[in-house]
């Protein structure tokens, strides 16, 4: 039986319930604690932590591994639909199925225990209605005199005649109704005739009996013989033909067909060997011919010192010593971690005001085609990291990819294959040029242009966070 997991997204806090082996359970998704402070639903992100927080209680508390995941949301609350299963992709967890908070009390009143507490009746409903769905619709019927009777029920009306004799009444409604009757004997004349004909009986058989003779001649024993069995002898069968095979004739010397194999199964060779051609003799495991395929080119380049993502830069990603500097990040802790892995910016601006950006200062450090933005709201205000803008050289020589190896000079096939929801759109139909948006429904991914929005478009331009206007107009 499937582990479901259940979860109700509520107001201000998230309950969470699971079904394991045919039981379903409270699940606190705190320490100590039975729920926890519900995030906002279009908030990405904090979705995203939730889902994985609430497997993670699964695992630890469990031993389990949802194979199911139910989540509870308000009422007319469609618009976060989408949102919810972004989420639960980023999150890598099962595909939700989204309930609404009617449906599910409704389930748990139906199927359910009584007496649950109210914060709980969400996240419980949602386990219960995924075991046995939806509770009964409509009021229950109420049977009546009328339906019982078959018709109308009036003062007057009697019920009609029973088609079989009734024992007892023919209805609920109707008592029955006991009447004493006085037992009656039989005729004293008839009882007297009776006992003349036994007393006539009686004299007959003494007259005329004899105690040689049984009243009833005695059982003649018959002999039961039991029918000759008669076994049907099968009729013999011929043993099974086993045709050997012709051997008049010589047998057909063919020769070898040489096929060329896959690349799978042989590694790739331009050229025989030369013993083979002195030889002049190939046997069965030289009688292959080579193949001249290219070998696969789709080798992952490696990771520079910044790896760049959705929420900031990494650091040594996938080592032991990665670190994430996170959109947000203290400006002068940004700045000090970006130089001991680049070096030195090759260009600072210093904070100022930027026409482009939002903030009230801006300051924007240099390293090749790398952009990285530091805002603040004044000269007294602490910065705080807010974007990055990568452009210039293809990535193969600045080594400065996405986790998933997305970079400048990737192509749009490539884009897809890392990002199923990517977002791709051609603003002016005369430019074949495109933009393209990672995470268009969370909100938090990387967005870029494309020097044409084909399959072989090629990525010019790309950047993460929202400090500064990047498009024109």
């Amino acid at each position: 039986m499937s582990t479901v997991l259940s979860l109700h997204l509520g107001t201000t806090t998230v309950y969470g319930a699971v079904s394991v082996g045919g039981r379903i359970d409270v699940l606190a998704l705190g320490d100590g604690v039975i729920g926890v402070a519900a995030p906002d639903p279009t908030d990405g992100r904090a979705l995203v932590r939730l889902l994985v927080d609430a497997h993670a209680r699964c695992l630890r508390i469990l031993d389990a591994v949802p194979d199911e995941l139910v989540l509870v949301r308000p009422d007319g609350a469609t618009a976060v639909d989408p949102v919810l299963v972004e989420a639960a992709r980023r999150a890598r967890v099962p595909e939700p199925t989204i309930l609404e908070e009617t449906r599910a009390v409704a389930a748990l009143a139906a199927h359910g225990p009584s007496g649950v507490v109210g914060d709980l009746m969400g996240a419980l409903g949602g386990a219960f209605w995924w075991r046995s769905g939806d509770a009964p619709t409509g009021p229950k019927p109420i049977v009546t005199r009328a339906d019982l009777d078959g018709g109308e029920v009036g003062a007057d009306r009697r019920p009609p005649a029973p088609s079989v004799v009734a024992v007892g009444p023919r209805t609920v409604f109707e008592e029955p109704v006991v009447r004493a009757r006085r037992r009656r004997g039989l005729p004293t004349p008839v009882l007297a005739v009776v006992a003349v004909l036994v007393l006539a009986a009686l004299a007959a058989l003494l007259l005329f009996g004899s105690d040689d003779q049984p009243i009833a001649p005695a059982p003649v024993p018959v002999a039961t013989t039991a029918p000759p069995t008669t076994t049907a002898t099968p009729a013999p069968t011929a043993p099974p033909t086993t045709t050997a095979p012709t051997t008049t004739l010589a047998p057909t010397t063919v020769a070898p067909t040489t096929t060329a194999p896959t690349t799978t199964t042989a590694p790739p060779t331009t050229e025989p060997s030369t013993e083979e051609q002195e030889d002049g003799e190939t046997s069965s495991a030289t009688s292959v011919v080579p193949s001249t395929s290219p070998p696969p080119t789709t080798i992952a380049p490696s990771l520079g010192r910044v790896t760049l993502s959705g929420v900031g830069l990494t650091l040594d990603a996938a080592s032991a010593d990665e670190v994430l500097v996170a959109f947000g990040d203290p400006a002068d802790g940004a700045a000090t971690e970006l130089e001991r892995a680049m070096g030195e910016a090759v260009g600072d601006t210093g904070w100022g005001a930027d026409p482009v950006c939002t903030a009230t200062e801006v300051r924007r450090l240099f390293w090749s085609g790398l952009e990285v933005v530091l805002v603040r709201d004044g000269p007294e205000a602490d910065g705080r990291l807010a974007q990055w803008h990568l452009s210039g050289r293809d990535s193969t020589e600045t080594s400065l990819w996405t986790l998933e190896r997305i970079g400048i000079g990737s192509t749009v096939a490539d884009l897809r294959a890392a990002h199923p929801a990517l977002s791709l759109e051609q603003p002016d139909d005369g430019d074949p040029a495109g933009r393209f948006d990672t995470e268009p429904v969370l909100g938090d991914g990387i967005i870029g242009a494309v020097h044409r929005t084909t399959e072989s478009g090629r990525v010019l331009l790309m950047w993460a966070g929202a400090a500064c206007r990047r498009w024109a107009g």
